[in-house]
């Protein structure tokens, strides 16, 4: 359903600039691949797209329904794209049951219109959907203040369409992709377990990233989440979990839901990995697809500047890893890599005359030690001898490579510049060394989840 969609059309688009209906029809327009439809009362075009003053006297039954309108002209709305035969609607107003019991009630009857006529629905109270490989953009903000994503492999819902873009914004603009991504807004229809439902055939999405306030039926989305893990990750991060956090959640979406029970605990039964706050959200699906699981504690640290190497060497015995010292055989070639200066003993330190080479030869002589199990690579390009043909060298070696790497980066706009290279090269980078060492956590806990179903 998600990914078949050739033909849209907008009810509410406006031609008053700023209007929310207006801006989804600019975004929509500016990279939609498909046919786009207007049903709008009086205007014969706007933005250049033909209007037509019906539904009914729509040239085809579009495969997607964005309403913008007032509730309960969203409502009739909805019962209309039903019955013209629309599978797919995304409802963005809110004032429904966030405003109370008569907004309960809409929501209700749009529940009801979707078994009457088939048609799932995204929201109401939603920023929508967005799906860049079909050019599906249905976000209510401004293209000119945001970075839309383009393809990638991570599928990101969330129950606060607000806090979704923004963390895109903030990640497309460093050039990481996503395959999908839904606001669930107050899921009248179409709930958190759906949109899981929706996706999990999805041969470009490896990993989800969901934010939630509410569960909606807990039985049902362990059991469709135990399923999915076994294949692709996914990550929560669980808002409302705090009794203000769970007093703000019943105004925002009209839902409430106090777990009484370790939420973490089940979680990891089932193969889902809880995230603290919005950055580990993206970060963890980040090092799910773009490495492997991790299967022991043993960790190399590769870095060309002696200090990092021992604070990465700290949070990540802080974190229950282990950083044993390379053994002397092994130190004496990987220290025939690199300057004598050096130290191959893990933490290794190339030092800052670094080349290109010495990180490739190191990182290929450490794939091969079977008392190491996962690598950190602290990718230092500021030291003068390191290019950044080492992104291709790195992608091209890390696809060969039996065990996960991971890699950081510290610095200013010329190392982020080569993070966002990174990043669109599908490395898993992190910008710092908590949060590189943050996604080593998660993929040891991803591997300790997927060995339960080896053989």
């Amino acid at each position: 359903m998600l990914f078949n969609i050739e033909s849209a059309v907008i009810i509410g688009a406006s031609r008053d600039e700023g209007k929310v209906g207006n801006v989804i029809l600019r975004n929509m327009k500016a990279s939609f691949r498909g046919r786009l439809y207007i049903v709008h009362p009086s205007a014969d075009e706007i933005l250049g797209v033909k209007c037509y003053k019906e539904i009914e006297l729509l040239p085809e039954t579009p495969d997607l329904g964005i309403v913008s309108l007032p509730p309960a002209k969203t409502v009739e709305t909805i019962e209309k794209l039903g019955h013209k035969g629309v599978k797919l609607a995304v409802a963005v107003s809110g004032g429904f049951g966030e405003k109370g019991e008569e907004g309960k009630s809409l929501e209700r009857r749009i529940s009801e219109i979707s078994k009457l006529y088939g048609i799932r629905v995204i929201g109401p109270n939603s920023v929508g959907l967005l799906i860049p490989a079909l050019g599906i953009n249905t976000a209510l903000t401004d293209p000119s203040k945001t970075v839309f994503p383009k393809v990638g492999k991570i599928s990101f819902i969330s129950q606060s369409g607000a806090l979704g873009l923004l963390n895109m914004d903030k990640y497309a603009s460093d050039g990481l992709g996503f395959s999908s991504f839904i606001s669930l807004g107050n899921s009248a229809d179409i709930k958190e377990v759906d949109a899981l439902e929706l996706l999990k055939e999805d041969e470009s999405t490896r990993s989800f990233s969901l934010y939630l306030e509410n569960i909606s039926n807990m039985e049902r989305f362990l059991s469709v989440s135990k399923e999915i893990s076994k294949r692709k990750g996914i990550v929560v991060l669980k808002g409302g979990l705090s009794e203000s956090g769970s007093r703000a959640t019943s105004l925002h979406t009209g839902s409430l839901f106090k777990p009484s029970y370790s939420l973490k605990g089940i979680f990891r039964q089932h193969g889902i990995i809880m995230a603290n706050n919005e950055e580990e959200l993206i970060d963890a699906s980040v090092a799910i697809s773009y490495s492997r699981p991790l299967k022991g504690k043993n960790i190399a640290v590769i870095t060309s500047a002696g200090g990092v190497g021992v604070i990465a060497s700290d949070i990540l015995e802080s974190n229950g890893f282990k950083v044993p010292k390379i053994r002397e055989e092994d130190a004496a070639r990987l220290q025939s890599y690199f300057s004598p200066l050096g130290s191959p003993y893990n933490p290794i330190d190339i030092t800052a005359e670094a080349t290109d080479d010495q990180y490739i030869n190191t990182m290929d002589a450490l794939d091969k030690l079977d008392y190491i199990d996962g690598v950190v690579v602290f990718t230092l390009y500021q030291t003068y001898n390191v290019t950044h043909n080492l992104v291709g060298r790195i992608k091209e070696r890390i696809r060969n490579y039996s065990k996960p790497y991971v890699f950081g980066y510290i610095g200013g706009n010329f190392s982020r510049e080569i993070y966002m290279k990174m990043l669109e090269n599908e490395i898993p980078v992190f910008p710092n060394i908590s949060r590189t060492v943050w996604a080593l956590r998660v993929l040891y806990e991803r591997g300790s989840y997927l060995r339960r179903f080896e053989k």
